[in-house]
C-alpha cells in the first residue's frame, strides 16, 4: 500500500514539474517592489519622460526669475536643456540600471530641482558663495552612482555660474569644491563624516577664493566675505546632508554605506534570528563575508556590500534550519527520510525564503539580489545522484537546479564563489592548502562551465584574482594548529 501510495505521488510531482518546465518564467529586473501599506516604502512610480520634462520646465522657470525674459534667459535655457539631454544619453549608456528604475529618475530630477531652489535663495538673500553644490554633488553619488556625481559637479556648478552672470569665479569655487568632496565619497561610513565634506569644501573654497585676491580679483574685503561664505557653505553642506541622506534612502530604497554599516548590526532583528535559531548557518555566514570582503577589495568593488549581503543571504535557512548540514548537531538527518525530489524542494526554497524575509524586514533591494542570486542556476549535485541511482531513466538533472537568476554584479558573484567554497573545505577532513586550492579552482571552474557568471560585468581576469584571494583567506582559517597536550 505504501508503495502504491509512493508511486501516485511520484506520477502527480513528475506531471507537475513537466508543466511547470513548459511555463514561461520571467525574471522581474526592476526595482524591488515594496510593501504598499508603509508610505516611506511604496515605489515611485512616475513615468521617466514625465520626470524629466518636469525638471527642463523647472530650470526654465530658474532662469526667468533669476536672469529675467530676454534672448540670454533662451540661450541658457537652451544650454542647459542640451546639456541635460547629453547627460541623459550619457547615463543611458554609463548607468542603464538607473533609468530602469521609475524611483531612481524620480531621486535624480529631485536633486536637480532642489538644487535649483536652494542655489536661488542662497543667492537672493545670503551670497552666491554660499550655494552648497558639493552637497547635491554627494548625494547624487552616494544615492546614484559616482559616475552621475560626477556629472552633477558640472552642471550645479555651470547653474550656478549662470544664475550669477557666468562669473568664473562662482564656477570655479562650485566645481572645485564638488570634486574635492568626490574623492573619498566610497569611504563615507558613517554620519560623522560628513562633518569632514564640510571641512574640504571650506578649504576648497577659501583656496579658490585666495587665488583670486593674489591675482588682485579681490580686495581685501571682498575676500574675507567670500571666505566668511565658504565656510557657511560648508556648515550649510553639513546641514543638507545630515537631513536629506537619510530622508532619501528611506524614501526612495537607496543602499549606501552608511546604510550597510547599519544592516551589519548583529543587534538586527534578521541577524540576531540567525545567531539564536540557525547558529551553524549563521557562522557559515561569518565565514563567507569575511571571504566575499577579501575578494572584493582585491578585484576594487563594493567589499561593504559583499560583506553584508553575505550576512545575509542564507536568512531563508530560518524556516527550516534543521534541514541544513551545518545546524544539524547529531549524526541524524531529516533527508535520510525524505525522497531527493522532496529534499532538493527544501533546499531550492531557502532562496525563495530569504527573497521573501528581506521584503518583511525591508532589508534593501542589493541585499535581496544577492539573496536571490548566490546560486544561481546551479544544481544540487548530491540529491540529483540519490535520485539518479533510485530512478535513473526519469530523473533531469534541469529538475535539480535552483531557479536562478544569475549572478548579475560582481558582487553577487563573490559571494556564490566565497558561500560554495567556505562550505565545501568545511567538509574536508584535513584542509591542507593544496587541497583547499584544488577546492576553490575546481568550484569556480565548474561554475565557469556552467554559465553562472554570463549575465554579470565578471572578467577571467578577476576570477583569477577573486580565486587566489579566496584560496589565501581559506589557508588562513583552516590552517593547521598545534596539538596541546593536557598537563598532569
Amino acid at each position: 500500500m505504501n508503495n502504491l501510495l509512493w508511486k501516485i505521488r511520484f506520477l502527480i510531482r513528475s506531471i507537475l514539474l513537466k508543466f511547470a518546465r513548459k511555463l514561461k518564467v520571467r525574471y522581474y529586473k526592476g526595482p524591488v517592489v515594496r510593501y504598499p501599506k508603509n508610505l516611506f516604502l511604496k515605489e515611485i512610480k512616475i513615468p521617466v519622460i514625465v520626470s524629466l520634462t518636469f525638471t527642463i520646465i523647472v530650470i526654465f522657470c530658474m532662469f526667468v526669475i533669476g536672469i529675467g525674459i530676454s534672448y540670454k534667459t533662451m540661450i541658457a535655457a537652451i544650454i542647459i536643456t542640451s546639456s541635460m539631454v547629453f547627460f541623459i544619453i550619457q547615463t543611458k549608456g554609463i548607468e542603464k540600471a538607473i533609468l530602469r528604475d521609475s524611483d531612481a529618475v524620480v531621486l535624480m530630477c529631485l536633486l536637480f530641482i532642489i538644487a535649483m531652489f536652494v542655489f536661488q535663495i542662497s543667492k537672493e538673500y545670503i551670497s552666491p558663495f554660499v550655494s552648497p553644490a558639493s552637497a547635491f554633488t554627494l548625494m547624487s553619488a552616494m544615492l546614484l552612482s559616482l559616475k552621475i556625481g560626477m556629472i552633477y559637479a558640472f552642471f550645479l556648478s555651470l547653474f550656478v555660474a549662470f544664475l550669477n552672470d557666468m562669473r568664473f569665479d562662482i564656477f570655479l569655487v562650485m566645481l572645485c569644491s564638488s570634486i574635492l568632496v568626490m574623492k573619498n565619497v566610497q569611504n563615507v561610513r558613517r554620519r560623522a563624516d560628513f562633518i569632514n565634506i564640510g571641512f574640504k569644501t571650506v578649504v576648497a573654497s577659501i583656496s579658490i577664493t585666495s587665488i583670486f585676491y593674489f591675482f588682485d580679483k579681490y580686495d581685501i574685503s571682498q575676500f574675507r566675505y567670500n571666505s566668511f561664505y565658504g565656510m557657511l557653505n560648508g556648515a550649510f553642506t553639513i546641514i543638507l546632508l545630515l537631513v536629506f541622506v537619510p530622508l532619501f534612502e528611506k524614501l526612495f530604497s537607496r543602499t549606501t554605506n552608511i546604510k550597510l554599516i547599519e544592516l551589519s548590526d548583529f543587534n538586527s532583528p534578521l541577524l540576531k534570528r540567525l545567531m539564536l535559531e540557525a547558529p551553524g548557518t549563521y557562522h557559515h555566514s561569518i565565514m563567507t563575508a569575511d571571504i566575499a570582503e577579501q575578494a572584493a577589495n582585491v578585484v576594487n568593488v563594493n567589499s561593504l556590500l559583499a560583506r553584508v549581503g553575505a550576512y545575509y543571504h542564507d536568512i531563508g535557512k530560518l524556516n527550516k534550519p534543521q534541514y541544513f548540514i551545518e545546524n544539524q548537531v547529531s549524526n541524524y538527518n531529516p533527508h535520510d527520510r525524505l525522497s531527493p525530489t522532496m529534499s532538493r524542494l527544501i533546499l531550492i526554497s531557502h532562496v525563495k525564503d530569504g527573497v521573501t524575509l528581506s521584503r518583511r524586514y525591508n532589508i534593501d533591494k542589493e541585499i535581496t539580489n544577492i539573496i536571490e542570486q548566490h546560486h544561481g542556476t546551479t544544481s544540487i549535485h548530491a540529491f540529483y545522484h540519490r535520485a539518479l541511482e533510485e530512478s535513473p531513466d526519469t530523473t533531469d538533472i534541469e529538475n535539480f537546479r535552483y531557479p536562478g537568476p544569475k549572478p548579475t554584479t560582481i558582487e553577487s558573484a563573490i559571494v556564490m564563489i566565497a558561500d560554495s567554497s567556505e562550505a565545501a573545505c568545511r567538509s574536508i577532513e584535513e584542509p591542507t592548502a593544496l587541497r583547499i586550492k584544488d577546492v576553490v579552482e575546481r568550484i569556480i571552474n565548474n561554475k565557469f562551465v556552467d554559465g553562472q557568471f554570463s549575465d554579470c560585468p565578471i572578467t577571467l581576469r578577476d576570477l583569477q584574482v577573486i580565486r587566489d584571494s579566496v584560496i589565501s583567506t581559506l589557508i588562513g582559517i583552516y590552517h593547521a594548529r598545534i596539538e596541546y597536550k593536557d598537563r598532569k
